[in-house]
């Protein structure tokens, strides 16, 4: 029987879902090998009135205890949008345990087949639109924003239960100071015939709705034929609005418009995982000021860019390798103001050749990289 000596039960009220949400941080945290992200959000993730996407997913949470002690945690989630057939499982946390990862996977795997999910891939908070993937390089390194941190001993545990390695995704690391991008992308571009008629702007704080729309409408066309793509519904694209407004403080969004029509984007954001591990996901007493700090100008050194890419329409042509670098230039551009030292790129499919060689010219090296499992929902029944 999976996970002897272990027993699980579903979240049911606030007690459970209070011990659910705190456990990464009392299994050790960050010095442990576990995000701790702000309890605030993530409680928002699970409140039918504040979280969206709860109206296009269907999600169970699962604690996994021993000796009447919480030792582990998983969630379960299938699509409720036309066409979705995957499910997932993830906000994976536990104690270095077999026995309770194969509980806690089973858990899952019963609440998905009983829902009549016949796939499943994990670990992500959902789907892989958000955060994805246990690390397997890069372990010590600093996190960043919405890219978890888990232990070096999970990804043997994970292939030892019955599922299959099916995607390996990388963070790209940009030191701003040592970029060899911007001067031969301008050189390229000055010696297109194209130049004229390709332009970037930014994201139009006074036209907020729209602009967020834009950036949805082209992330679910640039990246549908991306491995695992799953397009995001209309309830989930106004949370990321909602997410997208104190990252606006001083990060940015760039559009590329060719003879008018957007074909591209790039969004880089400020990185606060700092302040948020200092505070132990906690905004009080003193977390709400590090955060707070961390969104300004000066607050901190890092930033990320999980947003790079052009619409399908103009793949392969040569204004989407300009539109790409000119994107790419305005970005850094931006991290230099602000005085951002390191930027992240993620993430990258290990499968994308032509970003991973783009990302060697910058330079920026493979810095971390997660691993995704999955299989068939009848297949997946974890060993004894």
């Amino acid at each position: 029987m999976p996970g002897a000596g272990v027993s699980t039960r579903p979240v049911t009220g606030a007690a459970d879902a209070e011990i659910f949400l705190r456990l990464p941080a009392r299994l050790g945290g960050v010095a442990a090998g576990w995000s701790v992200p702000l309890l605030a959000e993530a409680r928002m993730v699970f409140n039918p009135r504040s979280s969206p996407i709860l109206q296009e997913w269907d999600i169970a949470r699962f604690l996994a205890y021993r000796d009447g002690r919480a030792v582990g945690r998983i969630s379960a989630a299938r699509p409720l949008l036309p066409g979705e057939a995957l499910g997932s499982f993830g906000f994976l946390a536990l104690e270095r345990d077999p026995a309770i990862l194969a509980a806690l996977l089973e858990a899952a795997r019963s609440w998905l087949a009983q829902r009549g999910v016949s796939r499943w891939r994990g670990p992500m908070s959902v789907s892989i639109n958000h955060d994805i993937g246990a690390l397997i390089s890069g372990f010590g390194r600093p996190g960043s924003l919405r890219t978890p941190i888990t232990p070096d001993w999970l990804p043997a545990m994970l292939d030892a239960a019955g599922l299959e390695r099916e995607m390996t995704v990388h963070a790209c690391l940009l030191q701003v100071a040592a970029e060899q991008h911007r001067a031969r992308a301008a050189r390229l571009l000055a010696g297109w015939t194209g130049a004229g008629d390709l332009t970037i702007r930014r994201f139009d704080r006074r036209r907020f709705a729209e602009d967020t729309a834009l950036v949805t409408a082209l992330y679910n066309d640039g990246w549908a034929a991306n491995w695992g793509a799953t397009p995001v519904g209309p309830a989930e694209a106004s949370g990321i609005g909602r997410l997208m407004r104190p990252a606006l403080l001083t990060g940015e969004v760039f559009f590329a418009i060719w003879r008018g029509r957007p074909i591209g984007l790039c969004a880089i954001l400020p990185d606060p995982t700092a302040a948020t591990e200092a505070c132990g996901g906690r905004l009080l007493p003193w977390g709400w000021a590090r955060m707070a700090r961390a969104m300004l100008p000066g607050g901190t050194k890092r930033a990320r860019i999980p947003l790079l890419g052009t619409v399908a329409a103009v793949r392969g042509a040569p204004v989407s390798a300009h539109a790409m670098g000119a994107l790419l230039s305005a970005a850094i551009d931006h991290a230099e103001r602000r005085g951002w030292a390191e930027v992240e790129i993620s993430w990258i499919l290990d499968t994308n050749r032509a970003m991973r060689q783009a990302m060697a010219r910058l330079p920026a090296p493979v810095d971390r990289s997660w691993a995704l499992w999955g299989g068939r929902i009848d297949e997946a029944q974890v060993p004894s």
